[in-house]
């Protein structure tokens, strides 16, 4: 695991092509952006299948543009 410090404004680049921005420190709370082509998936930890089945299901489904 790669640990950064960052400042506001700061950004991560990775792959060449996700860029990964801070855009609000308050307290322990932390805002962040993610700049990454349409054909990427980002989904939050908590929203990811909970079992095989649920991770098929959801695999096969492109990301809309959008939709992030």
């Amino acid at each position: 695991m790669l640990i950064l410090s960052r400042k506001v404004g700061e950004r991560i680049v990775i792959a060449g092509d996700i860029v990964v921005k801070v855009l609000e420190v308050q307290g322990k709370r932390v805002r962040i952006g993610i700049d990454a082509p349409a054909g990427v998936n980002i989904r939050r930890e908590e929203l990811l299948p909970r079992n095989k089945e649920e991770d098929l299901l959801h695999t096969s489904v492109p990301a809309e543009a959008g939709t992030r």
